[in-house]
């Protein structure tokens, strides 16, 4: 992965504005509310997507030849980051399928991942999204999407020129939505972005601390996708 795309990466995972609201806007978190509850007639499919594999990404005020340094220096941790397993956010849509199911709700598993990258985008509309989700409902039999979009995973260190400003911090990002796929509409809509710090010295020979805070991370990001249909 290239330098623009790195810093691109950590840009775009700490404002949650990506690809599925449009990049040029910020889309305000929209609660669930009776308009969810109250009908229990529509098929929820619950998917989510392909799941970025976790990397390091080196943020802050960096010159190229910065960058190629703290690169360097950070070899090691960011090859031990790539090691790191993001499979127990695949469970995701399992659990709420079945917290859903538990209520009286038609829900069920949509077992491929979704690739946004292969639908329409069209036109900002604050409470829709801005990609054509509509295809959906005809080729998995659904009346509505939930959505886990998982944007970024991994670890993230800032720097100023080649001089650190922060140990490194798992984190992971994304964003849960409740898309009505007869027109786009956002039904729930919550961004997320989970930094946890390591529990002790970051920097041991294995990076313990730091990968056990970056599953810690993605318990926490689980739970937060959870939460609001287990209530």
């Amino acid at each position: 992965m290239t330098y623009r795309a790195l810093r691109t990466w950590a840009v775009m995972t700490l404002l949650a504005c990506l690809t599925l609201t449009g990049c040029a806007h910020v889309q305000p978190p929209v609660p669930l509310d009776n308009q969810f509850w109250d009908a229990k007639e529509p098929t929820i499919g619950v998917a989510i997507t392909v799941l970025p594999p976790p990397i390091l990404v080196l943020t802050g005020n960096q010159g190229i030849l910065d960058y190629a340094i703290n690169s360097g220096v950070n070899s090691k941790l960011s090859d031990n980051v790539k090691t790191w397993q993001v499979r127990d956010l695949d469970t995701l849509p399992d659990v709420i399928v079945a917290k859903l199911q538990a209520k009286g709700y038609k829900a069920k598993r949509i077992d491929e991942k979704v690739d946004l990258n292969t639908y329409k985008e069209i036109k900002f509309r604050e409470g829709y999204a801005a990609k054509d989700l509509t295809p959906i409902k005809a080729k998995h039999g659904v009346d509505r999407l939930l959505l886990v979009y998982v944007t970024g995973t991994g670890a993230t260190r800032s720097y100023y020129s080649i001089v650190p400003t922060s140990a490194p911090m798992a984190q992971v990002g994304g964003q849960g939505m409740v898309v009505d796929l007869a027109d786009n509409k956002l039904l729930w809509f919550k961004p997320f972005v989970v930094t946890q710090a390591a529990q002790g010295e970051w920097d041991e020979p294995t990076y313990s601390n730091l990968s056990n805070a970056f599953y810690q991370a993605v318990d926490n990001s689980r739970q937060q996708m959870i939460t609001p249909f287990a209530q």
